[in-house]
């Protein structure tokens, strides 16, 4: 049951609904293009790093009946919202969350379970953009507590030696995210740049990382998101069964 602060929205797919926040962090279209983003064929263990509301993650469900997922927050009201998400759409078998911070996951979480990592990180450096007067939309879209080289650091801990991390960022930070999946031992092994119209310069990208060498990158074809001012492109409403109010507050 939601209270008064919250709403309860339609995911659009399989009768899927999420608790959210009125006001303050409610996802976008950036979790949804990054949820059907990696390819989940050999799948079973899927790590979501800062989980939020834990859209991703019910998301991953829908499309892949039988795994398991784990999510993992920071912040203790998104962990009690994502829960009572997960409840209401009977998902208690197939989904977990957990309240942890994951610059601690060397010290108390297993290694080497997850065939997937993906987590959709906090955008703007500390300093960056404008800070949300709200705090818990201020932690999901700044590096306040989580950094990049943080995020890596965990999925290299929770993946298995074969398994593979995406994310979504910022188009104009992929440098700075090669430079640190390197460091971390990994390397890009498929890219999709983001855009909201064909004309435009890419703002958001959708990186998948490995540990092993793939030898040469897929660089698929960049994904346009709307027609015309506030109207998806056809591919987008029937691929990723969304409309137009899940936008709102998107980075695009």
């Amino acid at each position: 049951m939601s209270n008064s602060g919250e709403s309860l929205d339609d995911l659009l797919l399989g009768g899927l609904k999420i608790f959210q926040p009125r006001k303050g962090y409610r996802f976008s279209i950036d979790a949804v293009l990054l949820a059907h983003f990696p390819d989940l064929h050999n799948v079973q263990h899927i790590i979501d790093l800062g989980t939020g509301n834990g859209v991703i993650a019910l998301l991953l469900a829908y499309r892949k009946p039988g795994a398991q997922i784990i999510g993992l927050e920071i912040q203790p009201l998104m962990v009690e919202r994502a829960r009572r998400s997960i409840e209401h759409n009977k998902l208690n078998g197939t989904i977990h969350i957990e309240c942890l911070d994951i610059r601690r996951l060397a010290r108390c979480f297993p290694a080497a379970v997850a065939d997937l990592a993906i987590c959709n990180p906090p955008f703007w450096k500390e300093g960056e953009g404008k800070l949300n007067k709200n705090s818990e939309e201020a932690l999901a879209r700044h590096e306040i507590a989580v950094k990049l080289p943080d995020i890596i650091a965990a999925a290299d801990h929770v993946l298995k030696p074969q398994g593979r991390l995406a994310m979504i960022h910022r188009a104009d930070r992929l440098g700075e995210i090669r430079e640190a999946l390197y460091l971390q031992g990994f390397h890009i092994s498929r890219l999709r740049m983001v855009q909201s119209f064909t004309q435009d310069k890419p703002k958001l990208i959708l990186v998948e990382g490995c540990r092993i060498d793939p030898g040469c990158l897929v660089e698929e074809s960049p994904l346009i998101i709307y027609q015309s001012p506030g109207v998806y492109r056809k591919s987008i409403r029937f691929t990723l069964h969304i409309n137009y109010r899940i936008a709102k507050g998107s980075e695009l």
